[in-house]
């Protein structure tokens, strides 16, 4: 009897310091990624406002020699403003996303698809969007971060459709024991992927400004949605061949979160 209570004190030991192993390598992993997000900010911030500097010295030169016609350079200062704001939102996702209290439920990504691709289509009227929506797509978690998951995926397909190219994408997906295989395909220009990790990192462009890089964020929201999900997120891709997104989404909820 004794030799049984020793050996379970033992495993429940051994449990404990693999439990406290693994909470120490996600502390270390937090902490990194916080010191990468911190000089993210630093760096992205600092754009922006270094070139509306630059445009107002500008501007404030040809004023001085009596040129009134300032209107470029006030554009580029409007333009960096948007960026700069659009940077600030992203931003302030992020973080939301990592605080928000999850409401498990049954959702509904079928509809939530269509009323992303609707919002894309009303901020972007320029843009010529077909996409192809698989019925019935369903899967368990927080509507409202899978809204925000869509709309980040949604809008990456929008920017690197290609210059004059429509957005052509198709959403569709299956389920096992486990839970909900999302795929989101686009056949825009696609890229190099040396590195699967990189895209999901904080402020990593895998595209320069002319192929319609934007911040740097979405794809570090996908994941991050996709993290508080329990989940798993994947993304194949080959320059000219279009791009995969690959989401897991499990139907359990994660530990501590209420199921409705």
């Amino acid at each position: 009897m004794s030799a049984l209570i020793n050996q379970d004190g033992d495993e429940a030991l051994a449990a404990l310091e693999r439990r406290n192993r693994d909470l120490e390598a996600e502390l270390m992993r937090l902490r990194a990624q916080q010191d990468v997000f911190a000089s993210g900010i630093s760096h992205d911030l600092r754009a922006p406002l270094r070139a509306i500097d630059g445009f107002a010295v500008q501007l404030q030169k040809r004023l001085d020699a009596g040129e009134l016609d300032a209107g470029e350079q006030v554009t580029k200062i409007r333009g960096a403003v948007a960026r700069m704001a659009g940077l600030l939102d992203s931003l302030i996702l992020y973080s939301r996303v990592a605080r928000a209290e999850l409401k498990w439920q049954d959702v509904d990504l079928g509809y939530l698809a269509d009323w992303a691709l609707m919002d894309l289509g009303t901020a972007h009227p320029e843009a010529v969007i077909e996409a192809e929506v698989q019925p019935g797509l369903s899967a368990r978690g927080d509507e409202r971060l899978l809204r925000h998951l869509l709309d980040a995926l949604f809008d990456n397909c929008r920017r690197f459709a290609g210059p004059g190219a429509g957005v052509n994408l198709r959403v569709d997906g299956e389920r096992d024991a486990e839970g909900f295989h999302l795929r989101i395909t686009d056949r825009g220009i696609g890229m190099d992927l040396r590195d699967p990790a990189q895209p999901f990192a904080p402020f990593q462009r895998l595209h320069g400004a002319v192929q319609g890089a934007g911040d740097g964020m979405g794809l570090a929201i996908v994941d991050a949605i996709v993290q508080r999900h329990s989940g798993r997120v994947s993304l194949d891709s080959r320059p000219g061949e279009g791009c995969t997104v690959r989401v897991f989404l499990h139907d359990a909820a994660p530990a501590g979160v209420s199921d409705l």
